[in-house]
């Protein structure tokens, strides 16, 4: 009898990340519930993406914060609801909540492979108007939470560590800072 193999770890999870129907009210609860700020929402982010094996330009709201040094994400889709994207299912049933956890990769590519041999399918891919890549990856063994793997660049850990900082010595005012995506590349 052979053992079952044990999935490699793709190192800490940097991001949890939760779909929304409202990023404003969603920010708003975190801000009063939790306690979590500031946040910077990234309004109106247009990616090239691949899903399910077909193009797809995925359009979004997303607002960042942070606990500690774990970013919190929240996802609200500006796609039509009858387009095929990575929310859609979840939105046609209801379920807003966690979406997925997200894990650095300096080899994407590598990492990508090494997920799908373990039994997850390479799901969507998407790219930053600079050409940055983001995967999401999803099991049917982990049908509710899907992984996604960020390409660590510049503008991403600048992104991070000043979110952090600014989480750390954030004192409740100005809770939420917009920002368009254009203004971004």
């Amino acid at each position: 009898m052979n053992p079952i193999p044990v999935g490699k770890r793709f190192g800490p999870v940097v991001q949890v990340a939760y779909l929304v129907p409202n990023v404003d009210d969603a920010m708003e609860q975190w801000v009063r519930q939790a306690g979590i700020g500031p946040w910077t929402c990234i309004r109106n982010i247009e990616l090239d993406a691949i899903y399910e094996e077909k193009p797809l330009v995925l359009r979004l709201h997303e607002a960042l914060s942070y606990a500690e040094g774990l970013q919190i994400q929240l996802v609200q889709s500006l796609n039509d609801p009858a387009e095929a994207t990575p929310y859609r299912s979840s939105i046609e049933q209801g379920r807003y909540g966690l979406h997925h956890v997200a894990f650095f990769s300096t080899d994407i590519d590598t990492d990508v492979a090494t997920a799908e041999a373990q039994g997850f399918e390479r799901t969507c891919e998407m790219r930053s108007g600079d050409g940055h890549r983001y995967f999401y990856c999803r099991s049917r063994f982990l049908p509710d939470t899907w992984f996604e793997f960020l390409e660590v660049y510049p503008l991403l850990t600048k992104i991070f560590e000043e979110g952090i900082a600014d989480a750390a010595q954030w004192d409740g005012r100005d809770p939420i800072r917009n920002v368009e995506y254009a203004q971004l590349q």
